[in-house]
């Protein structure tokens, strides 16, 4: 081989270890900028909340009607569980789920609260009774709808992260694997709460 042969391969190996490493970059730059690409499918199980909404408890009184508290959202995941009118089957069977869920959390169970919201102007007479049943579960009440307007409809499981986001939601007949599955995803990549 002469000078100039082994020159110009020098250079087209060059070229080619430069393309290695730029190539991908242009590709993820071009789908990222230049289009609407999405991946086909997602690894949660809950529906994200996009974009999400800050919530608030200052509204919110407890069962005997002392305010939760403004940063009652904040520090930890809150599983939140908003009922209308009586707690009948669906709503005992969406307790035992948070209930079950919060506990599969094993060493983080701490870092998860759970939270049945209601609405009315005063605490329901079943109120007592499910706190007796559901140890440490949170029961709260809102005077209006328009206080708890974020956790629209009722009758679904929701999740608030550390930050009081509201930013994701399951119907009441979610698989509770997923749902731990979610959960434990976010607990893992979240050093917040």
């Amino acid at each position: 081989m002469n000078d100039t042969a082994r020159v110009r391969r020098a250079r087209l190996t060059l070229i080619l270890i430069f393309a290695m490493f730029a190539l991908p970059l242009v590709v993820a730059w071009v789908l990222n900028f230049m289009t609407d690409f999405t991946p086909g499918e997602t690894a949660n199980h809950g529906t994200l909340i996009k974009p999400v909404r800050p919530v608030t408890a200052a509204a919110l009184l407890d069962l005997k009607g002392a305010a939760l508290g403004a940063n009652y959202f904040k520090g930890k995941w809150t599983l939140v569980y908003r009922q209308a009118g009586e707690c009948g089957d669906a709503c005992h069977q969406a307790l035992y789920v948070l209930r079950q869920v919060r506990l599969a959390q094993g060493k983080n169970v701490d870092r998860v609260q759970r939270l049945l919201l209601l609405e009315g102007a005063a605490m329901p007479v079943w109120g007592g009774e499910v706190a007796e049943h559901y140890p440490g579960l949170a029961i709260a009440r809102a005077a209006t709808a328009t206080d708890i307007a974020a956790f629209a409809p009722a009758g679904r499981i929701y999740l608030v992260d550390p930050v009081g986001n509201l930013m994701m939601e399951y119907a009441v007949d979610a698989v509770p694997r997923g749902i731990v599955k979610d959960l434990e995803r976010l607990l893992n990549v979240s050093y917040v709460g």
